[in-house]
């Protein structure tokens, strides 16, 4: 379909004036330039387009597109040029572009996705101005291009370029070869409390007057499970971000650190149902992420004991499952705390809530107003909810950190790493 240029427009503009003197002349001279406009769209050179995209993003880090417009030899056209955008992908720079292409023409424009998973960038539409420059040729050029969008690999990329990879790798080394739970007998020491209790010595602790525990050469393989809420309580924004994406950033570094100490990692994400399961093994950080761009958070409230007892049933052997969600109070969280307490009989489960620091800053917000004062109670009574929750949690043998996303990763790490050097597992 052909579109009017401006130089068509000016040139009927300035034929209307021809009506003033005969009618019939003005209306052959309009039928003319159209006559003349539509064979100079059939004559516009036809553009051959393509996109190149990363295959792979970050949540949260900018894209590069390249459109690459191509000319018949010895050709030379006027081109316009944009293209279909996913839906939840915003374009950072033009919205269309116009070139002269002699050969070969390059577009390059930056986007950024607003959500993990995969997008697909749709139809190139391009115009060529005819030789005579009095009409656009128009096309649609069908295209499917599909840019995966993972969680957490940016932040991944700047623990490893920090080298805090490699120092956490060390000195988890070091604590697994001095303490740990396997078939070989190293040593006795004291208990502390956090100690396994099945690895108490009675016979010493009777000779030495205090209660002493057996240290074992560490099993270097042990079972990781990374288990994702989807639920509606990791919909909340926090910044930029749901509360998902957080965990899943958080997630994803553990997962790193743990696969230097040789430990097999797997996934496990739920909502109303079960939406992925990868069993603990050793693979790459990058399928783990894979599987999380496709995992997509539910307003529904978890179904708990469905996905704990899936769970429970799949594990063998004693697993330290991590379990990444949000507690909103004893009472709503009632079924969630159940689950963990039974699945904490044969498995060593940690809980990480993922609070949101502004509940924090309302709790300390001046009461100069009403509305402030209700905000500060509010936020008040549920870090205290919180806080209760999680105590109840702890009496039933389940480990808790309740921690800002911003703290997430460096807590988690630390508390694997100190169950690493218990031997816990």
């Amino acid at each position: 379909m052909p579109l009017p240029s401006r130089r068509l427009l000016a040139l009927l503009a300035a034929a209307s004036l021809l009506f003033l003197w005969s009618a019939g002349v003005a209306l052959l001279l309009d039928l003319a330039l159209l006559a003349a406009a539509l064979l100079d769209a059939s004559r516009a050179t036809t553009l051959d387009v393509s996109r190149g995209l990363p295959t792979q993003l970050s949540l949260g880090e900018r894209g590069t597109a390249r459109l690459t417009l191509l000319a018949a030899a010895g050709r030379t056209a006027r081109a316009r040029v944009t293209d279909d955008l996913p839906p939840g992908v915003t374009r950072l720079d033009e919205d269309a572009w116009e070139r002269d292409v002699a050969g070969r023409a390059e577009i390059v424009y930056r986007f950024r996705p607003g959500s993990r998973g995969i997008h697909v960038f749709g139809d190139v539409h391009v115009r060529v101005l005819g030789p005579w420059r009095l009409a656009w040729r128009l096309r649609r050029l069908a295209r499917r291009d599909q840019v995966l969008v993972l969680p957490g690999l940016a932040a991944l990329r700047r623990l490893r370029a920090l080298g805090i990879r490699e120092r956490l790798r060390r000195a988890g080394l070091r604590n697994v070869r001095q303490r740990g739970e396997g078939r070989s007998f190293e040593s006795l020491r004291e208990y502390v409390p956090g100690d396994d209790p099945r690895t108490m010595d009675w016979k010493a602790s009777a000779h030495r007057g205090g209660l002493m525990v057996r240290q074992y050469e560490a099993e270097r393989s042990q079972n990781v499970v990374l288990a994702l809420d989807a639920g509606r309580m990791m919909l909340e924004r926090i910044g930029d971000l749901e509360r998902l994406d957080h965990a899943m950033s958080a997630a994803l570094q553990l997962a790193d650190v743990a696969s230097l100490q040789g430990d097999r990692v797997g996934l496990f994400a739920f909502a109303d149902e079960v939406l992925a399961y990868l069993p603990p093994r050793r693979a790459p950080v990058s399928e783990l992420a894979g599987a999380m761009a496709r995992i997509h958070g539910r307003m529904v409230e978890p179904n708990y004991p469905l996905a704990f007892s899936l769970l429970r049933r799949r594990l063998g052997r004693r697993t330290l499952v991590i379990v990444l969600t949000d507690l909103i109070d004893a009472t709503a969280s009632h079924a969630l705390l159940a689950q963990l307490a039974r699945s904490a009989r044969r498995h060593l489960v940690l809980t990480v809530a993922l609070r949101n620091p502004a509940l924090d800053a309302w709790a300390r917000h001046p009461l100069d107003t009403d509305a402030g004062a209700y905000r500060r109670a509010a936020a008040e009574e549920m870090l205290e909810a919180r806080a209760v929750a999680l105590a109840r949690m702890r009496r039933a043998g389940v480990e808790g950190l309740d921690v800002e996303p911003s703290r997430a990763v460096a807590e988690m790490v630390e508390r694997y790493l100190e169950i690493k050097y218990r031997g816990r597992l």
